[in-house]
């Protein structure tokens, strides 16, 4: 997806794995998210089953203007999950189209299409889940990034 820099705006967040711990670093206004959510821990299983994924819903995130045409916002991470560990975002959306969980990669993925003017106080989930093959994961961190497109 091609875009201007002037049409590019993006928010880091830090996120570490295996007691998910969040920082945040706002890079432009326009985009903007609240909070550090509280460290999060794969731990629990019922026996015979996968380990129980656990959520996040502690943050927000706010698009503070208003876009020449549209707005397309795409989220993705520094660096792979651990094998065997998935972190997925959903982000709430009461302008434009949410396009639901999305497994978090390297790769920059639509989070959210179609916003045509400005949102504030929208929900980020955040789901940390892993398989018993994961074993042990030390603790890692991992920076998301969310990345505000003008699109056409």
């Amino acid at each position: 997806m091609n875009a201007s820099a002037s049409a590019v705006r993006r928010i880091w967040r830090t996120v570490a794995v295996a007691g998910l711990a969040f920082g945040a670093r706002d890079a432009r206004a326009q985009i903007s998210v609240s909070g550090n959510p509280t460290a999060m821990k794969v731990t629990a299983a019922v026996a015979g089953s996968a380990p129980t994924a656990v959520s996040n819903a502690l943050t927000t995130y706010s698009l503070s203007t208003n876009p020449v045409r549209h707005f397309t916002v795409t989220a993705s991470i520094n660096s792979p999950m651990p094998a065997g560990v998935t972190l997925n975002i959903t982000l709430a959306a009461s302008n434009g189209v949410s396009v639901g969980a999305v497994t978090l990669s390297t790769v920059a993925q639509n989070v959210v299409t179609g916003v045509s003017k400005r949102m504030f106080g929208q929900v980020i989930t955040y789901t940390l889940s892993a398989t018993a093959a994961a074993g042990v994961v030390p603790l890692q961190t991992r920076i998301v990034t969310l990345t505000q497109i003008n699109t056409p």
